[in-house]
């Protein structure tokens, strides 16, 4: 007689369950990544009302001649810049004191430099909210801390714009910058984690056009309200109204799951397979809070030959990214043009490079499209360092054309470039290293206050920017390859082939994206060598 052998039962991952019964990508994930990305609109807006709220009064001619027939006076008005720093004060005043921070506390002359001060404290508010999320959000999960950093965002906003001076309003604008951080982080991750896996990453890139949309109602309010009282005020409002929409979204099921509320998950994958008109699949999921206690942090990557390499570029390619295109869009007010259209169309440019990004990324995968993108935005740079006037706006809006995607793709290709068990780590430091570069943009642009220096910052991003692309050559492709679970995994994951001693990739060309994806894997697989094979 034979013996009867046990049934072996398999325990399912969120995402198993996602592609096997429930749907990738269907009709509610579709509505829950909507109701969450619509928390960026909120938190753009408050990174965004930086370029508007500090406008440069001499610049934008915010002031007059006391004295209609004064031939100095009316001569500086003329002048380059339009500066009134080497007129006696009694000469000239503002002609709204209110539409700038920077005419209402006199941020003008020896005092220039804090304005950007004030922007640089903004990032390193942005720097100090990255760590309380990934310290706060596997404990509190991703909607609780996307309804608190919402509400701190709204309060710091609505202070900011009562502000009686200037270091209470610096004090309030690294408030914002904490709660603008986390809530990005919150909103986009609560957006993100339903998805099917085979359609996150592009979903993570799709999440950048409700940044731009942040952007684009920025610019509209600071051009119907030219007071930077009433702009910060009316940005702060979204912040306030968007917890109303957090009961109509259910909490990230991987977070319940590796906390140990498996029913909520399983009760929140259940109303995604409703709305997707699918059902949950027949195997139970498995208990994932042993995956999140094995979850190592940053020094085991810096231990790791691979991944200390893999990790240290992809920061340096983080910070690179983040701080031209912080940069470059700060730069835009003092070239030619009105600063609200310049904004307006560096927006809509921003989009396009984003939908670009997409179509490049699923035919050439993640490195070619990151390492493309900080290319293009260094020549920028160094054209802009080069020519002024109109010329130079043109080059400075078609840098933001790849900063955008370089941006919104760093991240995403650090995630693949790396085992499941230190995704966490090394994505927060990322984050953080970001803001760590945006910081700096503020910074060089006091060198802007200098006629001679007035191309320095361009000279730094531009051969940064280039470095920084060419260092990506270094990393291997991950069109097409699966992420290990572990770092002990790490040893043949990405690929089989063989190094060479020297030999960089060929690059591709055009003619690659209007091949078919089969066609695209196999150059993949022929010319495209994994560098740091063992």
């Amino acid at each position: 007689m034979l013996e009867s052998r046990p049934s072996l039962h398999v325990d399912l991952t969120v995402d198993e369950a996602l592609q096997q019964s429930i749907g990738e990508l269907g009709r509610g994930q579709r509505w829950r990544f909507c109701l969450a990305s619509l928390g960026l609109v909120p938190a753009a807006m408050q990174t965004y009302v930086m370029y508007f709220v500090g406008l440069e009064p001499f610049r934008q001619g915010f002031w007059q001649c006391v004295e209609p027939a004064d031939s100095t006076c009316l001569s500086a008005r003329k002048s380059i810049g339009h500066s009134a720093c080497h007129l006696a004060p009694d000469v000239w005043e503002w002609t709204d004191r209110g539409q700038s921070i920077a005419s209402e506390w006199d941020l003008v002359c020896s005092n220039a430099w804090k304005l950007h001060l004030v922007n640089a404290a903004f990032f390193a508010g942005c720097v100090v909210g990255v760590t309380i999320f990934a310290a706060l959000s596997q404990r509190l999960g991703r909607k609780k801390m996307l309804g608190l950093s919402a509400i701190l965002a709204g309060l710091s906003g609505l202070a900011s714009a009562a502000a009686p001076a200037y270091w209470w309003y610096m004090g309030l604008r690294v408030c914002s910058g904490v709660a603008a951080a986390s809530m990005t982080l919150a909103a986009r991750a609560l957006a993100i984690e339903p998805v099917g896996p085979t359609w996150r990453g592009m979903a993570g890139v799709a999440s950048c056009f409700f940044n731009i949309s942040g952007g684009l109602v920025t610019v509209l309010i600071a051009f119907l309200v030219p007071s930077w009282r009433a702009v910060t005020f009316l940005a702060a409002v979204p912040c306030i109204m968007y917890p109303a929409f957090l009961p109509s979204l259910y909490e990230s099921p991987s977070w319940l799951l590796s906390v140990g509320r498996k029913g909520e998950a399983i009760a929140g994958l259940a109303a995604i397979a409703s709305a997707n008109k699918t059902h949950l699949p027949d195997l139970p999921l498995g208990d994932t809070t042993a995956a999140r206690a094995e979850q190592k942090g940053l020094l085991v990557m810096l231990r790791h030959a691979r991944l200390r390499k893999r990790l240290l570029i992809m920061l340096a390619v983080s910070a690179c990214a983040s701080q031209v295109y912080f940069g470059m869009s700060l730069s835009l007010e003092g070239m030619a043009g009105a600063v609200y259209v310049n904004q307006a169309v560096g927006f809509g440019i921003e989009s396009a490079g984003c939908g670009l990004a997409l179509l490049v990324m699923t035919r050439l995968g993640c490195r070619v499209t990151v390492a493309y993108s900080v290319l293009q935005v260094g020549t920028a740079c160094l054209l802009c360092a080069l020519t002024s006037g109109g010329l130079q706006r043109i080059w400075a809006l078609a840098g933001r054309f790849g900063a955008a995607a370089a941006v919104g793709l760093a991240q995403l290709y650090l995630a693949e470039l790396l085992s499941s068990d230190v995704q966490h780590a090394a994505l927060a430091a990322a984050a953080q290293v970001s803001q760590l570069g945006a910081m700096a943009a503020p910074a060089l642009m006091m060198l802007t206050q200098l006629p001679s220096a007035a191309s320095v910052p361009f000279f730094v991003w531009g051969p940064t920017a280039i470095g920084a692309g060419l260092l990506l050559w270094l990393l291997p492709d991950t069109l097409g390859a699966s992420i290990p679970a572990s770092v002990q995994d790490m040893g043949g994951a990405t690929s089989s082939a063989r190094r060479l001693k020297i030999r960089w990739p060929r690059w591709p060309g055009v003619r690659q994206l209007f091949r078919n994806k089969n066609q695209s894997s196999q150059w993949t697989r022929l010319n495209d060598i994994d560098p740091d094979q063992e």
